[in-house]
Order: C-alpha cells, then structure tokens, then sequence
C-alpha cells in the first residue's frame, strides 16, 4: 500500500468564516470544535470542521472570553453583566457562575482564562490546580477563583486594564494588560513586553507567545524569553486567538467580521475514504503541511472492539501515509502526531459512500 500525497499548506491567514456581526474571543472545546463569541450578537458559537456553525447560547450582554471546562461546560465573560457566566452547550441553559463588582465606568471584564493544570515535574503553580484565571478588567485585578465560582484569591494588582490570561508549560501566568503591557506572573508580576493596546494571548506547546494588538493592528510573536520572533499584519482589529492541537494559529478580525487561520504546522483536510472490500477501507488523511515544516508524523486509528488496522503507511515529509482499516462502523476517528514536538489533530472519517 502507497502513502496518499501531501499539500503544501497556504503561507499567509485565510478566512474560515466571515460574515460575523462582531467576532469576539476564541477557544477550542474539548472535541476540538472552534468556539466563538459575538459581541453584537451576544452569542457564542461552534464552528464545525465542515464549516457549519451551532449557536450554544445566546442573550448574553456583550460575550467576550471563553473557557471550556472538562466536563464540557464553558465559562464566557459577560462584559456587558461585568460576571461570569456557566453556559451549557447542550442545554444551551446560561446561568451566573460568579459576578463582579465594577467600581468605574469603564467596561466590564473582557477575556478570561485559563484554567490552572496541575504543575508537572519541576513545574510551579501560581494557584491552585483547577482554579479558574479572571483577570478583572475595569478593577485592574487579576483573582484566580475556585472551580465552583464561590471564592477568589488576588493574583496581581495595579494593571490597566487587564484582558486575557494564558499559562506556559513552567506555570507562568500571561496577561495582557491594554495600557500598553504583557505582564508575566511567576508569582511576582514583571513586564515580559511593552505593547500598543494588547487584548489577547496564547502559548505554543514550545512556549512561544502570540499577542493581538489593537493599536498596530497586529499579532506580536515572542519567544519565552520575551525576543520578538514577527509581526503579522491584520488591518481590522485582531482580538480573539488561540491555538490548536497543532499550534495552527486562529484568530478574529472585529471589525472584518471574520475568523482567519494561519498554518504554521500541519493541518488536516477533506479525507478521501476508498471501500476495498466488504467492511475494508482505505483511509487518505490528506495533510497540508506548511513550508520548512519536516517533522515526522504518525497515524493512529482510534481503538475499538469494532475498529482494527490491517495496514498502515505514515506520512512522509511529501507524504500524507494512508490506513486501511476493517470495521462495520459508520464512521472512525484518526489522529495525526507530531511525537517531537509533542502535537496532534484529530479527525473524524465518514466511511459512508
């Protein structure tokens, strides 16, 4: 059996949904669905791997960061309510999770998150595991509150405006402040960089920094030692970014309406699924890898009692590898490794015809 070829990835942004009234904040649910807010909508949506779009809730007054929980609930900041919300994606139900105090007449809080991991070996942690960051935007506060919303513990003070939170893989604490900082918690506050209006921040799996800024209208790269790595251009006000499995780059244009993405990796495309025999199929992955990205990669089918692999290719640096597999399902679930780099995708394969 020959590996099914590969695709050379796009080397600039594109647009995976447009047409949005005001597109907010982003984040990845547990099943790797793209999440997003709306401001002017006041809602928060998936964005399936199709293309389509499911509305989770809706009524929410200004809906900015999100957070997926693992028991498949979110958390989603109601800017407008200055509050946390609990949002039920199945229900769709919206309840207060935990409100705060807004003592200025400046906008309630914007971007929320993470939720603190346990410290892996020789890690450190700011709080305590499962805790939920809030950083208080019109109060200047940063508060690390319990998983059930009932208590909050001041993480830093005497910030701006902050507006977002993310975690390294050492347990530092990221927050974007828009007077003009990242700030870096670990414990003691520090500025990491001076930036024009920040607004939102993720971390790579290699601890690399991406940063949306409002006032160059831009995406700041920095290493983990605060070096600025580039720059991307995104002229309608990038806000909302994230990362995923892949550490692929996504993030909205607010007043462009869209949702782009930029690969920086490998990303997974339509599969083509080749019926061999009866319950035997052929499965094409379809891999865009991006320029200069060579590392090896490996298949796995997702095992079960009705799933087994009768052969399998991996991907070569021009391959996307293929597998064949026997099964009486309706569909499989792949997924795509990165073992060096410690980065993965999943996939769900229709075998209908």
């Amino acid at each position: 059996m020959a590996g099914c070829p590969s695709v050379l990835a796009p080397s600039t942004p594109r647009p995976i949904a447009q047409n949005l009234p005001a597109p907010d904040d982003l984040a990845f649910d547990n099943t790797g669905r793209l999440l997003f807010s709306d401001v002017n909508a006041g809602t928060v949506s998936a964005l399936n791997a199709d293309g389509t779009m499911q509305r989770l809730a809706s009524g929410i007054a200004e809906p900015e960061g999100i957070v997926a929980r693992p028991d498949g609930t979110l958390l989603v900041a109601e800017q407008g309510r200055n509050r946390i919300d609990l949002v039920d994606p199945q229900s769709h139900l919206v309840s207060v999770w935990r409100a705060f105090p807004n003592r200025t007449a400046d906008a309630g809080i914007d971007g929320i998150g993470p939720i603190i991991p346990a410290p892996g070996v020789g890690g450190r942690s700011i709080a305590s595991a499962g805790d939920v960051v809030v950083p208080d935007s019109p109060n200047g506060v940063v508060w690390a509150v319990s998983p059930d919303g009932r208590s909050a513990t001041r993480l830093a003070t005497g910030m701006v405006r902050p507006v977002g939170a993310a975690i390294d893989g050492s347990g530092r604490l990221f927050v974007p402040d828009e007077g003009g900082a990242l700030w870096v918690l670990d414990p003691a506050r520090h500025r990491f960089a001076s930036l024009a209006t920040p607004d939102d921040v993720s971390v790579t799996h290699g601890d690399q920094l991406f940063v949306t800024t409002l006032g160059d209208n831009a995406i700041h790269e920095f290493d983990a030692h605060g070096h600025q790595v580039s720059v991307l251009a995104a002229s309608h006000q990038p806000q909302g970014i994230a990362l995923d499995g892949a550490d692929n780059l996504y993030f909205t244009e607010f007043y462009g309406g869209r949702i782009d993405r930029l690969i920086r990796t490998f990303f997974l495309q339509v599969p083509s699924v080749t019926r061999m025999a009866t319950g035997i199929y052929r499965v094409c992955p379809m891999i865009a890898r991006a320029a200069g990205f060579s590392d090896p990669l490996s298949i796995i089918a997702a095992s079960t009692a009705s799933v087994s692999a009768v052969q399998l290719v991996e991907p070569g640096t021009d391959s996307s590898g293929a597998i064949e597999v026997k099964t009486s399902d309706a569909s499989i679930r792949i997924s795509i490794l990165d073992k060096t780099a410690g980065l993965s995708l999943d996939q769900t394969v229709s075998l209908a015809s």
